[in-house]
């Protein structure tokens, strides 16, 4: 198996490649990263959760458990407000939580891990020879200060007793700087950090499986070739500087590896394909078979589908990072014995973990449980950030346009089945609300004849002071009608001063009931036509009723009612005709119309 560690010092990411595929990213960004050392002060303790909250200096407080510090007895016992301790960041901060603290400092070194509040050695569970174990037992034994705490990791094994001394010193450096710093820099302040990117993954990632290194610097070239050398690491091992023109990630496809892992779906080699979603309290993992039918039978279909994907479900959760409840949804199984067969190629999958994934029974239903230690950040926590249209749900909330009238509800049947676009839609229903015959609705009225409500013609006009007969001629009419202004005498006045009587008898039925859209009519062939200033958004289409015809034929009469008193109203009332005027006794106006009508 070909693995290689490509390491990019200027981006701050690692990648572990193994078969021509990225098994897992080493990346360190963030204000908070994993093992930092804060001097920390106790904000805030609760009871009711067992468990304090620590200002590190960042913006979210720190979660301290009751479980991770040092003592016996109750919280409140071992916690005060405003206390100032050492503590270390144990997970990173996702979301909306703060990072996870822990008072249980550990410093891990390449073979050996200090746990300065720790007793005891303590010798990993990977290294199966009784014999090797003995041995680096008492070595470091005899090696380590008294009260201070010591793991040997797996790769300390066949390691001499001069590299594992050294690995000790080292420790006990960083330790004796932790103490230093800690009585130097007040609450909240960071004061350790862990070694560079370079450090950490040659520490954590190097073994004698990886054949090449890839490294951007020069820099960074030689410090990897020293510390290869101090751990002899550099007999089998390439280092190599990449001295393209292209960023390194790019000319390595690390940047297209990165893009696939943070989709949803994800291809198998034989046709099938996962679906992964991470929500906030758990992972989902569903497998289907796709295009994969090259398989005789349907249940072997089933079986290498679920194979494949138990590899890859693997590689993911490395890749990813994903921690927390993940319940993997596998194609359902009827023989008992490929149900074995899958379950056990998924754990031997996840054994090279170094989160220790514990895997539960798989079900009748193919669902298969497991817990994944989280310490960092998941990849897609890192890469991505949240929608501010959809807030990362990945959905829009459509507007709730209920119908508000019959008319509304029909038109948006109709536009359905005409495939509209809600501005389409939006539009049409404007339009409708929007006639081409619209009405102006004005408070005030205008008395007119019943024939036609004038009101329906004229925008609110402004109130003037009355006018007599004397004053009334064709110009006035027409600056009246043109500066939209109100007598509320005025139509009287106009029906009275603008009939002639020979038009009456002449032009009209005897049963003619006179009105003020007739009489402007006639005015205006008599005087020339007169313009009315109307409002430019409304458009008027109103016809004008007609004049009613009743059975029984009356003659037209004058009233003493529509009579309108003068200034000099004493002894007669004129009207004017085309050629001449009658002059009428006031006491009896409409004996001698009638007279004059008849004649």
């Amino acid at each position: 198996m070909e693995k290689s560690i490509v390491i990019s010092e200027r981006d701050n990411i690692a990648a572990v490649i193994e078969d021509k595929k990225v098994s897992e990213f080493f990346i360190n960004k963030g204000d908070v990263l994993l093992n930092d050392i804060y001097i920390g002060r106790v904000e805030n303790i609760l009871p009711s959760i067992d468990a304090g909250f620590v200002n590190v200096g960042y913006e979210k407080m720190g979660f301290l458990h009751a479980s991770d510090v040092i003592g016996k007895g109750d919280l409140k016992d071992k916690l005060k407000p405003k206390q100032s301790l050492l503590v270390q960041v144990v997970k990173e901060p996702t979301g909306h939580k703060g990072p996870r603290l822990t008072t249980l400092i550990s410093l891990p070194g390449r073979f050996l891990v200090l746990m300065p509040e720790e007793k005891g050695i303590s010798v990993s569970r990977k290294i199966d020879s009784s014999k090797e174990r003995n041995r680096l037992k008492s070595i470091v034994s005899l090696l380590k200060p008294a009260g201070l705490g010591i793991i040997i990791r797996t790769e300390a094994e066949n390691q001499s007793e001069t590299e594992i001394q050294e690995d000790l010193e080292f420790l006990l450096e960083k330790w004796n700087t932790v103490i230093t710093a800690m009585d130097t820099y007040d609450a909240p302040s960071l004061i350790y950090r862990d070694q560079d990117l370079l450090y950490k993954v040659i520490r954590e990632a190097c073994t004698e499986d990886v054949n090449e290194i890839i490294i951007d610097t020069s820099f960074a070239y030689h410090r990897a070739s020293q510390l290869l050398q101090a751990w002899n690491m550099n007999k089998n091992l390439t280092l190599t500087m990449y001295k393209g023109s292209e960023p390194m990630l790019i000319a390595t496809g690390i940047d297209k590896e990165i893009r696939t892992a943070l989709q949803t779906k994800v291809n198998l080699p034989s046709g099938g394909y996962l679906f992964i979603q991470t929500t906030e309290a758990l992972t989902v993992v569903d497998v289907n078979s796709g295009k994969f039918v090259s398989s005789a039978t349907q249940a072997e279909t089933i079986r290498k589908t679920n194979l494949e994907a138990a590899n890859e479900i693997a590689r993911q959760l490395r890749l990813r990072n994903i921690g927390g409840m993940i319940i993997v949804d596998f194609i359902d199984m009827e023989v008992k014995a490929d149900k074995l067969t899958v379950l056990e190629s998924f754990e031997n999958a996840l054994e090279p973990d170094k989160s220790k994934p514990q895997v539960g029974q798989l079900s009748d239903l193919g669902l298969v449980e497991l817990t994944r230690h989280r310490q960092g950040q998941s990849l897609s926590e890192i890469f991505t950030k949240t929608c501010p249209h959809c807030n990362g749900t990945g959905l829009l909330l459509e507007e709730f346009n209920f119908a508000t009238s019959n008319k509304e509800a029909e038109m948006r049947v109709k536009a359905s089945k005409m495939k509209l676009t809600p501005k389409q839609l939006k539009n049409n229903i404007q339009q409708k609300e929007s006639p081409q015959r619209q009405t102006v609705q004005i408070n005030r009225k205008i008395q007119t004849s019943p024939s036609l409500n004038a009101s329906l013609l004229m925008p609110k006009p402004v109130i003037t002071k009355e006018l007599n007969v004397r004053q009334i001629n064709a110009s006035v009419t027409k600056n009246i009608l043109a500066e939209n202004k109100f007598m509320p005498n005025f139509s009287d006045i106009i029906r009275f001063a603008h009939v002639p009587a020979a038009l009456v008898g002449t032009r009209f039925y005897p049963n003619y009931n006179a009105d003020v859209f007739t009489v402007l009519s006639e005015s205006e062939k008599r005087y020339g036509k007169m313009e009315a200033v109307a409002p430019k958004t409304v458009e008027i289409k109103q016809p004008i009723e007609q004049v009613k015809q009743i059975e029984e034929p009356k003659q037209t009469v004058v009233t003493q009612e529509e009579t309108v008193e003068t200034e000099k109203p004493r002894r007669r009332t004129t009207r004017t005709t085309g050629t001449s005027s009658v002059s009428k006794p006031r006491r009896a106006p409409r004996k001698r119309i009638v007279k004059k009508e008849e004649e």
